[in-house]
Parts: C-alpha cells; sequence; structure tokens
C-alpha cells in the first residue's frame, strides 16, 4: 500500500469521525431538554413572598403583604391583579423562546436600562426572581423578558404578559364601596341646589313627602350600590384641587334607624367626576355616566302611573 493511499485512508477516517461526532451531539441535543432557549421562573410560592418591587421608567410600584393583605404602595391592592402574579409566576414553564443573546438587541425589545421595568420579588430577606420585561407583542399575548445581569432575551407567553404590564395605578383595588339593596331603608341626593329623599316603607319606595317612585327605576338605583368601581385615581396635585366643601353631587344611604351606610361626594371635571367617600381621603375617578347612576335626576325614578 502506497503512501498517498495511506493518506487518503487516515483522511477518510478523520471524516467519519467528524460525522459520527456531529451525530451524536445531534442525538444528545434532541434527547436533552434545550434550558438554555427556554425562559422559566424558579419556584415561587405566594405564601413566601413579602414584597414585590415594580420599577419601570417614572413608575414604581411596591407590592407589600401583610398577613393575607397586599398594598400597592401604601393602598389596598387589587387582590385580582396580585393574583394574576402569582398565578404567572406559577407557570414553571411558560410557552417561550430565545430570541436574542447579544446586548445590542436589548433596546429594540424594550429590556435595556432606560426602557424596562425591573421586577424583584422577595421573601424572608431573599430575592426570589429578579427579571426585566420589555415591550408585549402586537397581539398583546406576550413580553420580552431577560434575567438581570443576563443579556439573553426571551419571548415569552401567557399570563405574564399582562401581569408585569400593569401601571401603578392598575395594582391598586378600584373598588370604593358597597352596600347589597336590603341593607338600605333610604337614600338622599343631592345635585347642585336641588335635593331629594327616597324612603322605604313595607317594602314600597316613595318620594319624601309621599310621592311614589318607580320601582324599576329605584330597584336599578340600589342595583349601582351594591359595586362601587372607579375608572382611576386622583393624583396629589388632583385631589388637592378638587373641591368636596361644596360638592357638585352628593349621596347618602342610611339604615331604618337613620345612620349612615355609605355617603359619597362628588366634584365635576371636564371629563368626569372626582368622587370621594365622605368618612374617607382617597379620591378615585369616575365617569359621568356612572355619577348619573349613583345620582340620578329625580325625573328618572318618578312613577309615570
Amino acid at each position: 500500500m502506497s503512501a498517498r493511499q495511506l493518506v487518503r485512508i487516515a483522511i477518510l477516517f478523520g471524516v467519519l469521525l467528524l460525522l459520527w461526532g456531529a451525530a451524536a451531539l445531534a442525538r444528545h441535543r434532541e434527547s436533552a431538554p434545550a434550558t438554555a432557549d427556554r425562559f422559566t421562573f424558579p419556584p415561587i410560592a405566594r405564601p413566601g413572598v413579602d414584597s414585590v418591587l415594580i420599577a419601570r421608567p417614572g413608575d414604581t410600584v411596591l407590592l407589600v403583604r401583610r398577613d393575607t393583605v397586599w398594598t400597592a404602595n401604601g393602598h389596598p391592592a387589587s387582590s385580582a391583579a396580585v393574583g394574576d402574579l402569582f398565578t404567572a409566576l406559577a407557570d414553571t414553564a411558560p410557552a417561550s423562546e430565545l430570541v436574542a443573546e447579544r446586548r445590542a438587541s436589548q433596546t429594540g425589545l424594550g429590556l435595556d436600562s432606560a426602557r424596562g421595568t425591573r421586577v424583584r420579588i422577595f421573601g424572608k430577606g431573599r430575592t426570589l426572581a429578579d427579571v426585566v420585561a420589555g415591550h408585549r407583542t402586537p397581539d398583546l399575548g406576550a413580553i420580552y423578558l431577560r434575567r438581570s445581569g443576563q443579556d439573553v432575551s426571551y419571548l415569552v407567553r401567557g399570563g405574564v404578559a399582562a401581569a408585569l404590564d400593569r401601571s401603578g395605578s392598575e395594582w391598586r383595588d378600584r373598588r370604593i364601596g358597597g352596600v347589597p339593596a336590603e341593607s338600605i331603608a333610604a337614600v338622599q341626593v343631592s345635585r347642585g341646589a336641588h335635593s331629594y329623599t327616597l324612603r322605604r316603607s313595607a317594602g314600597r319606595w316613595s318620594f319624601v313627602p309621599g310621592v311614589a317612585a318607580d320601582s324599576g327605576a329605584v330597584a336599578s338605583l340600589l342595583g349601582a350600590y351594591r359595586t362601587i368601581e372607579a375608572a382611576g385615581f386622583a393624583s396629589a396635585a388632583q385631589a388637592d384641587s378638587a373641591h368636596f366643601e361644596r360638592p357638585d353631587r352628593r349621596v347618602r344611604l342610611l339604615r331604618p334607624d337613620g345612620t349612615p351606610l355609605l355617603g359619597l361626594l362628588f366634584d365635576s371635571t371636564a371629563s368626569g367626576f372626582w368622587l370621594r367617600p365622605d368618612t374617607a381621603r382617597t379620591v378615585y375617578k369616575v365617569e359621568s355616566w356612572t355619577a348619573d347612576r349613583l345620582a340620578p335626576p329625580d325625573s328618572s325614578l318618578r312613577s309615570h302611573h
């Protein structure tokens, strides 16, 4: 056998070794989970979380747990919003894909330090999770995420997109109050200089002093008081400028013995109303149609029979 033939055999043997190695590597990749190509949250149990810090440019939210009660920047937090967050965190393998590995790609995804939302979750003095959230996809069904301190970026689908994209006010509880209809014995409404009172007697509602009221319209009014929710909240400056000393509208709900169940004060704005319970300091924003449901003109409640 010549030297040239030996060289050819050696080259062929080397090529076979390379092909065998490539095939083995491919089989290994197929059989092993591609963890580097997936985004996963560490196991996070809701009872083990003390606080969540969500910091985006110009808007920071601190969620804090006291026993089972959560607050958002010191205000009562929305139980639905907090629940959505922990439901999303409980998904340890959300549908995700690796979309970029270079830091230069983060700006376009909203994941750079100037645009990203940093989310840190703490429990018992430890950091349980530390991630950066970026833009949502056009269909709003996914969001870009990366782990803090890492360059690799992922597209993650599922509930985490909505859970991490809330503004500060959207974490707050928008429930203003609520009174079941059967607890209400009288309704006092003031609209500017005009006032009226509805009173229940022997199961029937009438205006004081004794003019019949439309039972269906009154039932609708009482239903509006069962759960009262705001459209938003006043800023500190807006709350300071609101005028509740002489409100544009006022509602008082009374028990049979005349003691108050709930009082609402309204201050009109160009786009709706500021509303404040008379025993609280929080100033809420409500739409005009909500104010009309809660404090309607008496003409809409009168019986036409």
